[in-house]
């Protein structure tokens, strides 16, 4: 009775897509503040901008209105994003918002001054390559493999971490035995396709996309500029996200085989992204996207399927310090 009114509290109806667009709205309210030069600091440096980050910089100032409501917009797509991708594929068991809602939190909580960011349109893209994936997975057919790796050279333009997340492909492909000649070379061929049109579209800054590409390549590059309340709140969730991992690590086994490969490759590129940021690569903001929004993914399933005292404490205290945060910090 008790795991019933759980699915029924946790389940994507309209009553609970409303809310979340609403707590979206309560944790964007800087939207109509006034800006200001402090407002738009950035929480974590960025010693390498990427060409077409730049030029879509020259139209779309990131801290106007117009960007903020973009901003707002692309977010709130990546949050239904999120949802979709469970309900299409089903690889947590139960059909749940939580995923979505975690995103939606700690993501405006962390990007906050709220506005435009190339990073947001990183994390769609690499969030439909794994539709693709999933897809492959499903049907065997190279062209979603095309696609794969066409969306994760798209993402490479704004972001250039996101050309290892190939080789996390590669990996699942292989693993879940589908990993033939005809999907590899489709994966390289649309690959291919993003870096042809950077070099015709950027002919004559030759220079400024070989500084982006080499750049990319520095370590520890990356000032990080948390606030204490902020940083003792990522304490938290990473303790929640650890909390999370071990659960699934020792519970995997009883998943279906094909949930647990498709859930297997969201922590893989979780800890994969995770891991470039623990380096400092230049693009680390961007990569926090890509983190926050796979993270979502491993507190939304332990969340949904374990209903205790426990972690009805940890959600308490989840909400709470977040609510804190967003009005205190």
């Amino acid at each position: 009775m008790q795991d019933r009114r759980l699915i029924d509290i946790i389940a994507p109806n309209a009553r609970n897509i409303s809310l979340c667009i609403l707590f979206s709205l309560l944790f964007w309210y800087d939207l109509f503040l006034p800006q200001t030069t402090a407002m738009v600091t950035e929480k974590i440096s960025i010693p390498v901008q990427s060409p077409l980050s730049l030029l879509i910089e020259e139209f779309l100032p990131s801290d106007s209105f117009l960007g903020k409501i973009i901003g707002l917009g692309l977010y709130l797509l990546l949050c239904f994003g999120i949802l979709r991708l469970n309900e299409v594929f089903s690889f947590i068991r139960v059909r749940t918002i939580l995923p979505s809602l975690f995103c939606l939190i700690t993501g405006g909580l962390l990007f906050s001054p709220h506005h435009f960011s190339p990073g947001v349109v990183v994390a769609l893209l690499v969030l439909l390559s794994v539709f693709f994936s999933f897809k492959l997975l499903t049907e065997e057919n190279p062209k979603h493999a095309f696609n794969v790796a066409l969306l994760l050279f798209t993402a490479a333009l704004f972001s250039f971490s996101c050309v290892w997340l190939l080789l996390v492909f590669w990996l699942f492909a292989y693993s879940s035995n589908i990993l033939s000649l005809r999907v590899f070379l489709a994966s390289l061929l649309g690959a291919l396709v993003p870096v042809l049109y950077a070099i015709i579209g950027f002919r004559g800054s030759e220079l400024l996309l070989l500084e982006y590409v080499q750049g990319s390549f520095d370590l520890l590059a990356v000032d990080f500029h948390f606030s204490l309340p902020e940083i003792l709140y990522l304490i938290f969730v990473g303790l929640l996200l650890l909390l999370a991992l071990v659960d699934f690590m020792l519970t995997h086994s009883q998943e279906n085989i094909k949930p647990r490969k498709e859930f297997f490759y969201l922590v893989t590129l979780f800890i994969s992204t995770l891991f470039l940021i623990i380096l400092s690569v230049p693009d680390s903001g961007m990569l926090l996207w890509l983190t926050i929004v796979f993270g979502s993914f491993l507190l939304g399933r332990y969340f949904s399927l374990k209903n205790n005292r426990f972690t009805q404490v940890l959600l308490s205290v989840y909400f709470g310090s977040s609510l804190l945060l967003l009005f205190f910090s």
